[in-house]
């Protein structure tokens, strides 16, 4: 994958997005050349700007568990 495509995803889908506006360049054809899936960019550009509630849910249970695991010493978890 391309430097472009390591970045934000949120810059990527605006980048794609502009090849179409600006050079009448197809999504697909700009995906293929910045290394990213089509449906990628389809499932990015609808993407809502605030977290999911699966990523909000996941990144609780996430600080538990270092919670617990540092209360062990390192140990469990």
């Amino acid at each position: 994958m391309g430097e472009v495509a390591e970045g934000d995803p949120a810059v990527l889908v605006r980048v794609v997005s502009d090849q179409r506006t600006v050079h009448d360049i197809p999504h697909t054809v700009a995906c293929r050349a910045l290394g990213v899936s089509p449906a990628w960019f389809y499932k990015w550009r609808r993407r809502p700007a605030e977290p999911t509630k699966r990523e909000v849910r996941r990144a609780l249970l996430e600080e538990r568990i270092l919670y617990f695991f540092r209360e062990s010493g390192d140990t469990y978890g």
